[in-house]
């Protein structure tokens, strides 16, 4: 049976309660190989610097596992359908389909959430998260949507930053580092910037617009802003003292 609340406010509900119930049924075995392709392992635990660290692990485990294990959102699926028709069953089928791509922000949608564009080129989107709907135009980010009726596009709970730098990593293909990480973000204007330098090359372009459909791609997105400190301190990967501290 359907809630009384708005339609956002239901596939919220119902969203925040399918991915709660299939992360409880992702292995020990896979949350470890998720945890440490993003450096957030310590050979016994995972080891988060803040919830939304551990909400990538967790992403990837339910949604897009890496070292071919099986999805969370799968076993969910088969051991507890939801009735059909009903909100549960139209969030999980959106959240089966979901797909991680990069955007970049437009500003807050009138209607609530934000205004945003696949990147590079692609077509307007409207997101409904409040959050996102808060932030800065121009800025671009990383996020797994799911669409559970037409037009009505909601993030699964793990939205990353994303600037040249991440973008320059993913072009290039380079390996992940496994130094200290400096927490910082860039410069708005400076980066806008140092994007466009980036897309005036046709072939960055398409690459760039190829890239979401590569197998893993999340995951490196993921890693990618990790190790250049767009998500923060890392525990165990804290930069040394400064000379004659």
């Amino acid at each position: 049976m359907r809630g009384t609340g708005g339609p956002v406010h239901r596939y919220a509900e119902a969203r925040g309660r399918i991915l709660t119930l299939a992360a409880r049924r992702v292995p020990l075995a896979s949350i470890a190989q998720q945890a440490r392709a993003l450096s957030l392992w310590d050979g016994k635990r995972v080891t988060p610097g803040d919830e939304l660290q551990l909400a990538l692990v967790l992403d990837l485990g339910v949604l897009d596992p890496l070292g071919g294990h099986g999805r969370g959102i799968d076993r969910q699926a088969k051991a507890d359908p939801p009735p059909p028709g009903s909100d549960e069953a139209l969030m999980l089928a959106a959240l089966l389909d979901a797909a991680f791509g990069l955007y970049r922000l437009r500003g807050a949608h009138p209607e609530g959430g934000a205004a945003a564009e696949g990147f590079p080129g692609g077509g307007p989107v409207h997101i409904r998260d409040s959050h996102l709907g808060r932030q800065p135009p121009g800025r671009l980010f990383g996020a797994r949507l799911a669409w559970p009726e037409d037009g009505l596009a909601m993030t699964c709970g793990a939205v990353v930053p994303v600037d040249s730098r991440v973008l320059e990593r993913l072009l290039l293909g380079l390996p992940p580092t496994r130094g200290p990480v400096t927490p910082r973000l860039p410069a708005p204007v400076e980066d806008e910037a140092a994007v466009a330098a980036i897309l005036e090359e046709p072939a960055a372009r398409a690459r760039l617009a190829a890239l979401p459909r590569t197998p893993g791609f999340a995951a490196l997105c993921y890693r990618a802003a990790i190790d250049l400190g767009l998500l923060g301190p890392v525990p165990g990967r804290e930069p040394p003292p400064p000379p004659g501290a």
